[in-house]
């Protein structure tokens, strides 16, 4: 219902106070009373940046002190600190409007504190002409950066600061949606720098090798600095604004919309929008529970010691809608990462708080980019809304008094400097020393380096960042690599397996040591070569792979999908593939097998499963992902081999056969394969089945709504002229489940439209009939293209009720005939001129509308209000009766359960074709009024609907989900998914609204109005 995507860089500065119970207790802080942050529109008044920073609470110890405002800097985007101690920082005055090409004028500047007074007092702008320019990454010489729509290398040649020349390294990417995009760039312990792509957009990248990435939406990804080459490094999430990695160099990441903080897992598929679950899952998370935000952004881990040691290794996350950072601490379960929530460490009491990044300087101290705005949110507020603030910008600075240190300007370092640097207390001094190291110095301190790996004496973290800079450097060995691997010391071997995963070839003497090491009693261990066999698949790995996966807890998630994704990975090399399928395996491990590979499309693959579907007993939800899989991929010779197992399984259990028989039907359409011979006999005799067993005229039981659901449709898609009599029951029991009675009268017009007209037209235009059945009806009937049809719905116009009228000229303003139709009856009186203006009708109207009906519209709407200005007079007038009460919780969770359920989740509970609305209260009773009663106001491209035209002559209205094989899937308004193959698909043309039904404001009574809100209200 509530598109709940907040703006990617959105990271919240919020309150905190001391922790005083148990660091493994969840602590949250009471917030400021009233309703300040739930304003989409905040209703306060600029502040200046004095007055802003009186209303911050922080623990005791800490200050909070300027570090730059306006009119030095614009609105900051993303910050990253280079070798000298600067801060540079992205600013856009164009967001959210992109500038057209070659008339950017936003900027990357650099800050420094000359006089050591804690506050910038010199700005450079090292580019002066970019279009919202958002992640970024200082260089030797320059600096690498995205500005709408590539990742450019900017070259100061001659140390000014200033970008004397710029080459694109990656692009073009995809910026329909604005907010996200390429975000914060961080150069990881491989040199390469990493970033995060953001919300919505589809993009397709190459490096200068011509290897080309597609990401979709969220993604991670990384490039070398020249870019020579780019890789995906996970795939999924929504819009992952925010990236820290620790010690051991594992991979954080934030996300805007799902969980706060992620350990990333390279390779893993997680979780997104449209994304059908694999069968082996997506990949895990390591937090149970939210931050009561739906605008998460920005994250760092603090590994330096300025803080006190309570707040040290702490994950701090941005939430620009409860303005506050939170603090999550960590602890390991084996190689799984479990979060565990502290007390907020900073909260504002000015809600025009908007931190979009975090990251800790070379100082020790927290720097906060603080879009400060009355308005954050991209899609929930207008984009060209004159209360969005343009010009106000901060970044402050927060420590712990007297405990201040010199910032170490690193440029000036000399090699023994830097070799020691990279023993020092400090993981980001280290980092930083290794590449200063690398970039600077080069192959002479290639010597030293050498000695150092040598010496059994230094200190480990000196030697991980050695090894770091001898691979960089392309002087790392073999024996010394050999050596990592086996020492004692966690990090280092952790270091060495993901050092040895960038070798094209690894040395057959490493990786048997990898082979070795997925059975160490260190479960990190066990993790980081079982990660590192995942990127080198071998004949010498997949069989233990699939032996150490029994033993691994149930608790240690992360390393049960890392050995997953190895073996994924492995059985997708042929040779490897025809090894597997061909060998004999225990049970268990052969189930684990059967497992991934039905997650890869191979007929080798597919008939392991069958052997292994018809060997062992599996759980019916096993056996349709296997029924599926294996459809979509066994050959010819095969399939009458499957068909008898499904018939078997489904023998034993009736109640699921349905599901079975569907599940083969959809991989069969998947590989655009014809069924073996006695399926379609099978999948009717099913349908006729389910269907006798409703032809009591009884009410159907809730537990065969999903079998009825298949024989209904399944007796239209093959004509089924003889279950006429069984449908009819169906529909004219009008104490069966309303979705049943639609799919069967949407049968008897198929088999026979002429003849069944008119039986349809009588239930559409009963007004005994709930109005959500007539107006399931009227989508039916609009399948059809023809007179008749067109008539039984003008002729339903009449005395309707206005969610009925509108869902009636909805229908017939897509045709031409209709659209006639439609304002003939409205000049007699039978409908108001006012639903013509409704967005879906209007919409529909227009499109390909002649001169002659255009003249005709426009003269039956003149001097009717606009659609949104009627809207906002009724969500006025709804909010000033509004009083929430506590007896309105029930019937809010009822009104939610039936009418948005299908489509959104709270606590775990409901459909994922749109946003989860855990946190949604925090948006205020004004932005959620305005949401259930204009959902098409402001909408996000990913879900905008698609009108779909087939060959055969029908059309049909659905929200893009994914491809699949020869299919593409989409989503009804119902919140379920239905497939068409591509063929049949004549034309696919995108509209101006959402999935979300626009009538709610007919829909809903004020009561159920008054309930629901109340509801969400409390979903915090």
């Amino acid at each position: 219902m509530n598109q709940k995507t907040i703006l990617a860089f959105i990271a919240i500065c919020c309150f905190s106070i001391s922790c005083t119970r148990s660091e493994k207790e969840t602590k949250v802080i009471s917030e400021p009373e009233g309703d300040i942050y739930a304003e989409h529109i905040r209703s306060s008044e600029y502040q200046t940046p004095e007055e802003e920073m009186a209303d911050f609470v922080l623990p005791p110890g800490f200050e909070v002190t300027l570090f730059a405002s306006e009119p030095m800097i614009g609105k900051p985007i993303n910050m990253e600190f280079d070798e000298k101690g600067r801060l540079w920082v992205s600013q856009s005055f164009e967001y959210p409007f992109a500038a057209e090409p070659g008339e950017g004028k936003d900027r990357i500047s650099v800050l420094e504190d000359t006089n050591g007074d804690g506050k910038a007092d010199k700005i450079t702008h090292i580019a002066e002409d970019l279009n919202i320019p958002i992640g970024l990454q200082p260089v030797k010489n320059g600096l690498i950066a995205y500005s709408i729509p590539h990742v450019y290398r900017f070259w100061d040649d001659n140390g000014d600061d200033i970008a004397d020349r710029r080459e694109v390294l990656l692009g073009p990417f995809e910026h329909k949606d604005t907010h996200g995009m390429v975000n914060n760039l961080f150069r990881g312990f491989d040199g390469w720098i990493h970033a995060s792509h953001g919300f919505s957009n589809v993009s397709k990248v190459a490096g200068k090798d011509g290897d080309t990435i597609k990401m979709v939406s969220g993604n991670t990804f990384r490039f070398r600095p020249d870019g020579s080459r780019a890789e995906k490094t996970t795939d999924g999430r929504i819009n992952p604004f925010g990236s820290d990695y620790d010690e051991l160099g594992y991979h954080y990441s934030a996300d805007c919309h799902t969980m706060p903080v992620y350990q990333l897992i390279w390779g893993g598929n997680y979780t997104q929008w449209g994304k059908k679950t694999p069968h082996m899952g997506f990949a895990p998370e390591m937090m149970d529970y939210g931050l009561n935000s739906t605008a998460l952004s920005g994250l760092v881990y603090y590994t330096d010691d300025q803080f006190p040691e309570k707040y040290r290794h702490s994950f701090y996350s941005g939430d620009v809608v409860t303005c506050r950072i939170s603090r999550n601490t960590m602890e390991f379960q084996g190689s799984t990462p479990r979060a565990t929530r502290q007390e907020d460490f900073l909260v504002s009491k000015d809600p025009w708080f908007r931190p979009v990044d975090i990251k800790i300087g070379p100082d020790g101290a927290m720097y906060i980019a603080d879009f400060y705005n009355r308005i954050i949110g991209h899609y929930e507020v207008a984009l060209d809304h004159p209360g969005r603030d343009r010009i106000s910008g901060r970044i402050w600075k927060i420590t712990y008094k007297g405990n201040q240190r010199p910032i170490t300007d690193w440029s000036k370092a000399t090699k023994d400097e830097l070799l020691d640097g990279l023993a020092g207390p400090i993981l980001h001094q280290r980092m930083i020393a290794t590449d200063e190291l690398v970039d600077r110095i080069g192959q002479v301190a290639v010597t030293d380096l050498l000695a150092l790996a040598n010496n059994p004496s230094i200190p480990q973290a000196q030697r991980i960042q050695v090894n770091w800079a001898l691979y960089r450097l392309g002087a790392m060995n073999r024996d010394i690599l050999f050596g990592a691997l086996g020492n004692p010391d966690r990090g280092v071997r952790m270091h060495a397996y993901r050092l040895l995963a960038e070798y094209p070839s690894p040395d057959p003497k490493l990786r048997a040591k990898a082979v070795t090491d997925l059975a160490d009693p260190d479960p990190h261990i066990q993790r980081a070569s079982a990660e590192f066999l995942s990127r080198h698949p071998g004949m010498d790995s997949y069989q233990r792979l699939v032996e150490i996966h029994e033993g691994i807890p149930d608790y240690d998630t992360h390393l049960a999908y890392t050995v997953k994704m190895a073996l994924f990975h492995h059985l997708q090399m042929p040779e490897i593939l025809k090894l597997a399928v061909n060998k004999p395996w225990p049970k268990e491990q052969e189930t684990l097998l059967a497992l991934v590979l039905s997650d890869i499309p191979s007929p080798q693959a597919a008939g392991f499963i069958l052997a292994h579907a018809k060997r062992y007993e599996s759980a019916m939800e096993r056996n349709v992902g296997f029924a599926e899989a294996m459809a979509r991929s066994l050959p010819a010779a095969k399939r009458p081999e499957l068909l008898d197992w499904a018939k078997g399984v489904a023998k034993d259990n009736r109640k699921d056969a349905h599901a079975l028989a569907a599940a083969l039907d959809r991989g069969f359409t998947q590989g655009g394969y014809q069924s073996p011979t006695g399926f379609e006999t099978w999948y009717k005799d099913l349908a006729v089945e389910i269907l006798k067993t409703s032809a009591n005229g009884k009410r159907t039981e809730e537990s065969l709504k999903d079998p009825l659901l298949f024989a209904t449709q399944t007796a239209g898609r093959f004509k089924m002229a003889d279950q006429i009599p069984s449908l009819t029951a169906l529909l004219t029991n009008a104490s069966n489940d309303e979705d049943v009675r639609a799919e069967a009268a949407k049968a008897l017009m198929t088999i026979a439209p002429v003849n069944h007209s008119k039986v349809v037209g009588d239930y559409f235009k009963n007004v005994n009939e709930a109005v959500s059945f007539r107006r399931k009806l009227v989508a039916i009937l609009s399948i059809w293209d023809n007179d008749a049809a067109r008539n039984l719905l003008a002729d339903g116009l009449k005395n309707s009720p206005p969610e009925l009228q509108e869902t009636i000229a909805g229908s017939l303003a897509k045709n031409p005939k209709g659209k006639t139709m439609l304002m003939d009856r409205i000049k007699a009186g039978e409908a108001p001129a006012r639903i013509l203006l409704a967005r879906n009708v209007s919409e529909a109207m227009l499109n390909q509308i002649s001169p002659d009906q255009k003249a005709l519209f426009e003269s039956l709407t003149a001097n009717l209000i606009p659609v949104s200005e009627e809207r906002q007079k009724l969500i006025d007038a709804r909010l000033a009766r509004f009083e929430p009460r506590e007896e309105m919780l029930n019937p809010g969770s009822k009104v939610f359960q039936q009418h948005c359920g299908q489509c959104h989740q709270i606590a775990g509970k409901g459909g994922l074709i749109g946003p989860q609305l855990d946190g949604i209260g925090n948006w205020g009773k004004e932005s959620l009024a305005t949401k259930i009663l204009d959902p098409n106001r402001n909408i996000t491209e990913n879900f905008r609907t698609y009108h779909i035209s087939l060959k055969n002559g029908q059309t049909m209205t659905g929200l893009f989900r994914r491809e699949q094989g020869e299919t593409t899937v989409f989503a009804d308004q119902t919140g379920k998914e239905f497939s068409v193959a591509k063929n049949e698909v004549k034309e696919m043309s995108p509209s101006k609204s959402t999935l979300m039904p626009d009538n709610f404001h007919a829909v809903l009574t004020e009561s159920e109005f008054d309930a629901l809100l109340t509801y969400l209200l409390k979903t915090k």
